[in-house]
C-alpha cells in the first residue's frame, strides 16, 4: 500500500513483537504506538491488559477499533502522534511499538518508511518515551538491520537507557530484532 498513511498489515515483525510481549509480565496500562491493524492491541487485550492504542492514521485507528471490537472496554483507541497525547504516569508500565523502520529518502508510506537512515521514528519514540521510562515503564520496539540498529542503541545509551536484545528473526534480506529499553540501574 502506498500513500501518506496506510494501515500496516501484520507481518513477521508483528509476530516477533507479539512473541516478545507474550514473554513480558503485563500489569498496569500498556501503550501501543503505531497500532496499525490492531493485531498487537488485540493480543494485549486478550491477555487481560488495559491498552491505549495510538496511531497517526485515521484508517489505522479505525482498523484497530474494528479488530479489538470484543475488547473495547479495555482498548482505548487514540488518534495521535506517538506519545504526545499522554502524560508520563506510573500507571503506564509498558510501551510497545512495531514502528516504521525502513530507510527511504522520499517517504512514500509512513507505515513502513522512517526516513533517510530508518532510525528516525525509533529515535523520536525513545525521546518521547524517556519520561515514561523514568517512571519505571519499559519500551519494547522492533528494529531492522536496515535501520541502523547501532545508531538506535547508541542513542538509547546516551539517554541513560539499558538496551536488551529480546529476540530476533532472520529474513532473506534483513534481520529484525525486538529490543527492550528501560531505565539503566545505577
Amino acid at each position: 500500500m502506498s500513500g501518506e498513511h496506510s494501515v500496516y498489515q501484520p507481518a513477521e515483525d508483528t509476530w516477533l513483537l507479539i512473541d516478545c510481549v507474550s514473554q513480558t509480565q503485563l500489569s498496569g496500562l500498556v501503550v501501543e504506538v503505531g497500532s496499525g491493524s490492531g493485531e498487537v492491541s488485540r493480543f494485549l487485550a486478550e491477555k487481560g491488559a488495559e491498552v491505549v492504542a495510538i496511531d497517526i492514521s485515521y484508517a489505522a485507528a479505525e482498523a484497530t477499533r474494528s479488530k479489538c471490537g470484543p475488547f473495547l472496554s479495555r482498548v482505548h483507541v487514540v488518534l495521535g502522534d506517538k506519545l504526545s497525547a499522554l502524560r508520563p504516569s506510573e500507571r503506564i508500565t509498558l510501551i510497545v511499538s512495531n514502528p516504521p523502520y525502513l530507510p527511504s529518502e522520499g517517504i512514500t508510506d509512513r507505515a513502513i518508511y522512517s526516513g533517510p537512515t530508518g532510525a528516525e521514528f525509533i529515535k523520536d519514540l525513545i525521546e518521547e518515551s524517556t519520561p515514561f521510562l523514568e517512571k519505571k515503564a519499559k519500551l519494547l520496539t522492533i528494529a531492522s538491520t536496515l535501520s541502523s540498529p547501532e545508531a538506535i542503541t547508541e542513542y538509547a545509551a546516551d539517554k541513560a537507557l539499558q538496551v536488551t536484545r529480546k529476540s530476533s528473526r532472520r529474513l532473506f534480506f534483513e534481520e529484525i530484532t525486538c529490543y527492550e529499553l528501560s531505565k539503566a540501574t545505577e
